[in-house]
Formats: structure tokens, C-alpha cells, sequence
């Protein structure tokens, strides 16, 4: 029997979640050194675990579509990928459907023979009362040797980070925007943030993505740029490169917080309804500023949480 030596984590969620998957990630390469590690999951998605992670990724638009069906046809790559594969993860369907027991026939069947399959939920159920991460580790009980693996990259993460040291002298990122205007900050105070912030002399740089150049009205967004360096980075890789020799970071409950917090960075994260002890992001420096409502935080509030009135650590 060939050796199998291909690891494949699938994932169809937003940076966020994609991101919070990224302790399993590191655990398989931890686990398994001399495996290849894959993502399969959307290309830009996969370029930046390829940057930040140093592992391989593949185009889920690449011909593994017919997993989700009941009698697929794989093309030859993801067929081949997948009988060569000991280890696969899904985040994208529940356990029991037709991405399980296709996946696992294609790997050839239970082990020995085939993959460790494991299908997982994207997102804890709302009545979860933990950390998004204490939902990944109770569903990994199936797999022990994965659970304990995660566990120890989580402990890593939030003692060390991925890395990134905050540059002294250099810019507040901050990411004004969310998947949910129920999410964000009111926009005047992230100016009135960025104001406060330079008069103290520290240099801000705000970074918008696609939802906020659509939903925002142009006035808005000018006056973003008014008050700070205002960069539009188009793919999850731009916006690496836009927190790349940062001071801090500052945002709302979204994938840019998860991604600056496990990178190492200085984190304030705001939140209003959604609940900090789930979604909070996971590092070595987070702070979290909480109220019932977003309109409740004030600006010495975030200013206080960066460390002091001038908003450096």
C-alpha cells in the first residue's frame, strides 16, 4: 500500500473564521512534518495561509465541487490528492452528509486503509458559552492526538502570537468596518479616534475593504482619509501587507482583529452584541472594550485600552 502523506483542511467561511481554523492548521504540521499540508478553500483565502502559515493551498474552485454530491466524478488532481490523503478536516458540511462519505471513499475507506475524516462546524450553536476555539477542540474529541495538538498551538498562540512584533513609531492600523453595520463602531469616532491619536503623535493608517467601499457613502469614507492614511486593500494578502510594521491595531468584531491578534499585534477589540467571550480574538496582546451597545464605548474608552491617553502602549 502507497504511503499516504497529504493533509487536507477544507474551509468555505469568511477571513474570521478562516483564520480561527488556522490553530488546526499548524497542529497537522506540527503532527504530521512530514506531510503536505493543504487548505483547500477560496484562492486568496489560501494565498494568505501560504504567506502567513507557510503551508500549501488549493483552489476549492479547482474541481472538488462534485464532493457535495451523491455519485462524484472527481477530476484527476483532487482525486489524486485525496487517495493520498491520511488526514482530512472539513468546515464545510455537517457529519453525515454527502461531502463525508464522499471524502472518505475517495481517501479508500476508514483507517488503515483510508483517512482520519473529521466534518466540523464552522460556527459554535448560540447557546455555546465559550470560545470559539473550546468549540474546535470538544468537536477534535474523535481525534485525540489533533485535540492535543490544537491545544498546545492555542497555548503557543496566545503566549507568542505568529510572530509579529508591533513596530515603535509606527501607525495605529485601524479597520473601521464588519460583515454587520451591527457590528461597527460609529464611523465619527473612529475619526475623532484617529484625531486624538495623531495630536498625540502617533501616525494612523485605516484600512476599508470591499463591503465598506460598497455600503459607505463617499462623504465617509473621505473623511477616513482626512483623518489618516487610508488604504483599500483587495484581497486578504493586501491586507497583511497593510498591518506589516504596525503599532496596534484597532477594530470591530471581524476577520481583520482575528488576523492582527493572532499575528501578534497590539489588538483592541469592540464589541456590542456580539458576545467577547465567544468571538474575541485569540494573541498574546487583546484587549477587548465591551458595552451593550457600540454607542456606549467612547473614545477615551479605546484610548485608555491602547495603553495610554496618547493611545501607545
Amino acid at each position: 500500500m502507497a504511503l499516504k502523506r497529504n493533509v487536507l483542511i477544507f474551509h468555505s467561511g469568511a477571513l474570521g473564521d478562516f483564520v480561527l481554523s488556522w490553530p488546526l492548521a499548524l497542529a497537522f504540521g506540527r503532527l504530521f512534518a512530514q506531510s503536505r499540508v493543504f487548505y483547500v478553500t477560496a484562492r486568496e483565502k489560501g494565498q494568505l495561509a501560504e504567506r502567513v502559515l507557510r503551508i500549501e493551498s488549493l483552489d476549492v474552485e479547482a474541481g472538488w465541487h462534485p464532493l457535495f454530491g451523491e455519485s462524484p466524478r472527481l477530476p484527476d488532481v483532487p482525486g489524486r490528492l485525496l487517495a493520498g490523503a491520511h488526514a482530512v478536516a472539513g468546515f464545510v458540511a455537517d457529519p453525515g452528509t454527502a461531502w463525508e462519505r464522499n471524502v472518505r471513499a475517495a481517501t479508500g475507506g476508514p483507517p488503515p486503509a483510508g483517512a482520519e475524516v473529521l466534518a466540523l462546524a464552522a460556527h459554535p450553536p448560540a447557546d455555546f458559552s465559550g470560545h470559539h476555539t473550546d468549540h474546535l477542540l470538544q468537536q477534535l474529541a474523535p481525534a485525540m492526538v489533533w485535540q492535543k495538538g490544537v491545544a498546545q498551538m492555542l497555548a503557543s498562540i496566545r503566549q507568542r502570537g505568529l510572530g509579529a512584533e508591533p513596530t515603535l513609531g509606527g501607525p495605529v492600523v485601524i479597520h473601521p468596518g464588519s460583515g454587520s453595520p451591527a457590528k461597527c463602531w460609529p464611523a465619527e469616532r473612529f475619526v475623532e479616534l484617529a484625531r486624538r491619536l495623531t495630536e498625540a503623535g502617533r501616525p494612523v493608517r485605516f484600512v476599508v475593504g470591499e463591503v465598506e467601499q460598497e455600503r459607505w457613502p463617499a462623504s465617509q469614507l473621505d473623511a477616513l482619509a482626512k483623518a489618516g492614511d487610508l488604504q483599500r486593500p483587495t484581497s486578504p494578502v493586501g491586507l497583511l501587507d497593510a498591518l506589516a510594521g504596525a503599532s496596534a491595531f484597532v477594530g470591530n468584531d471581524s476577520g481583520p482583529g482575528h488576523l492582527a491578534g493572532m499575528l501578534g499585534l497590539p489588538t483592541v477589540s469592540l464589541f456590542g452584541p456580539t458576545d467577547p467571550r465567544v468571538w474575541q480574538p485569540i494573541g498574546p496582546r487583546i484587549t477587548v472594550v465591551h458595552r451593550p451597545a457600540l454607542d456606549q464605548i467612547a473614545v477615551d474608552d479605546v484610548l485608555a485600552a491602547l495603553g495610554s491617553p496618547g493611545g501607545g502602549p
